[in-house]
């Protein structure tokens, strides 16, 4: 017995082993839902987005294709983001073969990940139960779980990013700038992951440096410039040894007009995002599909899924803007889609719509479901440390809060008035919602408790007004008006029986179960949400987003049919060492590099306007054998190069290669 008892733990040693590391078994708990959210059902996504899909194919071909991020075999064109989000992602295929799993295992990963870290950077200094709330709650973020089942790379920026943010945490805290330069590495290497991007938090980890650091403000200014210095210098090397390197022998620098990274790091991944206009010259484009036409907005008869009307939740009577944008990127829409818009800041609820420029812009129908349901209890939050703030108090929980608020802001006001980005763009939000959520919950609960003063009523304040918005919000769609609204004014109903008699008779008990139900009405309809794409597949990888609307999205579905009978008699009569297929676009040829793995040429790029090729090229290119077939889509426009073709080449008959679509036309030289 006594041997017995030396193995093995007693039950009341277990109960007390568990009280003690109960936020270990919830921790563990909350990256398992993660996972789930992340990871299950994945295998039908396919290869997501094709567009890097294809990409990893190259990459994943030889070292030349993979240090350059070719969109092709051949490595005659690059795609438009820097490259270590993709070497990972091509590293993981070499591992686990090509399939759509290995490319989207990376992003799942990363999300899943930086769930343990905002339990880390929240927890540290403002408790367990905080951190815990705070990982939850960002596993749970619709527009998180958008980029997670995604083969674009945010969320392993934003995973590089908190690790960077827990570093400058460290310099403060341990007064060692060596702290604040590996977060300056890091922030460098996000930047080669997303390019600017990486810097949104730049402003808040600046800022939270200058104030909290120790020492004197010079000395405090010298070490941050000497970080900037390092995160630059990582930052830029990969796109100076690109622009440096050879142009005839390496890939063109897709999504730019002068073959340089540098104008893709400052035009399309730069300006173009924060004014939605593009700075180049003289770019033709294709005639891709409006995102906002009338083809692109929810189908309001379809199951009861889509929203009962267009309105804008901010401002009913938003004006259509008329701007002249960018154009927007391709949608591997079908191909007969209507002439594009030059507007992109348009209200009217379109699936690819991010809604106009403005203060209310994050409560406005596109945008709300993906990341704003909390957005109004963080407010809260703010006010319930206000006092603290007046006692100027340096200590390193006020440089976490602060940090948090300023990055909360940065991210409002980017996001609020920015001329152009992808609803899954704001996965980046995210953490400081999360961590003003977990950390304001738990301070509002704790003020409640004392039910001694104006502080005590601020919890049920912010409950009830994020949940009146919350529930205006789903009232907007016509059969969870019956379900969801139901069942949350249900739990905000019981939340409030305890609270109020908490009022009357301060009890533990209430308390606990005013608080769990309380959290419970916040948080089941951003759940929800989350939830809808693990349950419905997209058909648009492209612009991916979460909501109701996915149950009868089919707006951008390729025809497949078409596609492969068309690639058969590609591969059919392919020739070695000529281009399977030309055309301007890259939604024309991803799904043959991807089935195929052989050198197709979509010269225009991914928005079809690429300089890769001139006429004289193209005449080089046909002498030499290298481009036999060339395709037509209905979106090319009518350049010199489409010209030419229709002119020289010979079209062939879609009856040989089984097609009865009028929306592209083979031509052979």
């Amino acid at each position: 017995m006594t041997l017995f008892n030396k193995k093995f733990l007693s039950k009341q040693q277990i109960i007390n082993s568990l009280k003690e590391n109960y936020h270990i078994v919830l921790l563990f708990l909350i990256m398992l839902v993660s996972l789930f959210f992340n990871l299950f059902n994945i295998s039908q996504y396919g290869y997501g987005n094709e567009y890097y899909a294809a990409a990893i194919k190259s990459m994943s071909e030889n070292f030349k294709n993979f240090f350059f991020v070719s969109f092709d075999p051949a490595g005659m064109l690059s795609i438009d983001k820097p490259p270590l989000g993709f070497w990972i992602q091509t590293l993981s295929v070499l591992i686990f073969g090509y399939n759509g799993f290995a490319m989207l295992l990376p992003q799942a990963l990363a999300s899943t990940a930086s769930c343990l870290m905002m339990y880390i950077l929240v927890s540290k200094h403002f408790g367990k139960i905080s951190g815990l709330i705070s990982a939850f709650v960002f596993s749970i973020t619709p527009a998180v779980v958008v980029a997670s089942r995604n083969n674009t790379v945010d969320m392993q920026l934003v995973f590089v990013l908190l690790i960077s943010i827990y570093f400058l945490f460290k310099s403060i805290e341990k007064d060692s700038p060596k702290y604040l330069y590996i977060a300056g590495i890091l922030i460098g290497l996000g930047f080669n992951i997303k390019m600017l991007q990486a810097y949104m938090y730049m402003p808040a980890l600046c800022i939270t440096y200058l104030i909290f650091a120790k020492g004197r403000f010079m000395k405090k200014l010298f070490n941050g410039i000497i970080a900037s210095i390092i995160m630059l210098c990582i930052s830029f090397s990969w796109a100076i040894l690109v622009d440096l390197y050879p142009s005839e022998n390496r890939p063109y620098v897709g999504s730019s007009t002068s073959n340089s990274v540098m104008e893709l790091i400052i035009d399309h991944n730069g300006v173009e995002r924060i004014s939605g206009t593009s700075t180049k010259i003289n770019s033709s484009k294709p005639n891709n599909k409006n995102i906002n036409s009338d083809d692109n907005n929810p189908n309001f008869n379809s199951g009861g899924h889509a929203p009962k009307d267009k309105h804008n939740l901010a401002n009913s009577n938003n004006n259509i803007s008329t701007n002249n944008s960018i154009n927007p990127q391709p949608n591997n829409a079908p191909p007969n889609s209507l002439e594009v818009n030059s507007s992109i800041k348009n209200s009217s609820g379109g699936r690819d719509s991010i809604s106009t420029p403005s203060i209310l812009r994050l409560w406005s129908n596109e945008l709300y479901g993906q990341i704003s349901w909390l957005i109004i209890f963080c407010i809260f939050t703010m006010l319930s440390f206000v006092k603290k703030f007046r006692k100027n108090d340096l200590s390193i929980e006020n440089s976490t809060l602060t940090f948090w608020i300023l990055n909360f802001f940065t991210m409002f006001i980017f996001f609020s008035f920015a001329g152009y980005f992808h609803r899954y763009y704001l996965c980046m939000f995210a953490p400081s919602i999360s961590a003003l959520f977990g950390i304001g919950f738990v301070k509002m609960l704790n003020d409640f408790k004392l039910n001694n003063s104006l502080k005590s009523f601020l919890l049920p304040l912010a409950f009830f007004c994020t949940n009146m918005i919350q529930l205006r919000y789903i009232d907007n769609y016509s059969i969870l008006t019956e379900i969801l609204f139901l069942f949350c004014l249900a739990l905000s109903l019981i939340a409030l029986i305890p609270i109020c008699i908490n009022y009357l008779n301060s009890n533990k008990y209430c308390i606990f179960w005013g608080a769990l139900f309380l959290m419970s009405a916040l948080i089941v309809c951003p759940l929800y949400w989350a939830l809808t794409p693990v349950k419905y597949v997209p058909s648009n990888f492209v612009k991916p987003y979460a909501g109701p609307e996915l149950a009868s999205d089919n707006s951008n579905k390729k025809n497949s049919s078409s596609n492969n009978s068309l690639q058969d008699y590609l591969v059919k009569n392919y020739k070695e060492g000529s281009f399977l297929v030309t055309s301007q676009s890259t939604s024309d040829v991803d799904s043959f590099i991807i089935n195929t793995g052989l050198p197709a040429y979509a010269y225009g790029g991914f928005s079809g306007s690429d300089k890769s090729l001139t006429l004289d090229k193209l005449k080089k290119y046909i002498s030499d054998g290298k481009i036999t077939y060339f395709l037509v889509s209905n979106r090319s426009n009518n350049s010199d190069i489409i010209n030419y073709v229709k002119e020289n080449a010979t079209l062939i008959d879609p009856s040989e290669y089984e097609s009865n679509s009028s929306n592209k036309s083979l031509y052979l030289f």
